[in-house]
């Protein structure tokens, strides 16, 4: 069932991003700045993981899910380079990687849209990924 499929996917992908040296290196706090709930007067950059949805899909091993998931970047720096690097940074972790998710088999992630917007002070860029998995 595709909710069987969204803490898995959301997991792996908190490890995959919180593990990833290059991404540390532009959060301020580092690996401590990946969220999935953002405690307040954490420091900026930092990267959420929002919103996911998943639907069945009939493979030929049988039921996998079809899967979206949303990483929000936040930059209060002057422009827009900072949430774009972090944008890229972010998908050059998970875009067509391969990562193991609990109880599944990764068929494919990869990135399927990003938006920047300017909300007041904030840069708030969004990344969608697309995430593809079978039962194992």
């Amino acid at each position: 069932m595709p909710q069987d499929s969204l803490w898995p996917v959301q997991a792996a992908i908190y490890g995959v991003l919180a593990g990833d040296s290059a991404l540390a290196a532009q959060l301020t706090e580092g690996a401590s700045s990946v969220f999935d709930h953002v405690p307040q007067g954490s420091a900026f950059p930092y990267i959420v993981l929002g919103n996911s949805a998943a639907q069945p899909l009939e493979t030929q091993s049988g039921g996998g899910c079809d899967s979206t998931v949303d990483i929000h970047a936040y930059s209060r720096a002057l422009g827009m380079k900072e949430a774009k690097s972090v944008m890229a940074t972010v998908s050059d972790a998970l875009h067509d990687q391969n990562f193991a998710v609990a109880g599944q088999r990764l068929v494919f992630c990869r990135l399927i849209s990003q938006e920047l917007r300017q909300e007041g002070e904030t840069r708030h860029g969004i990344s969608r990924f697309r995430i593809i998995t079978e039962p194992v």
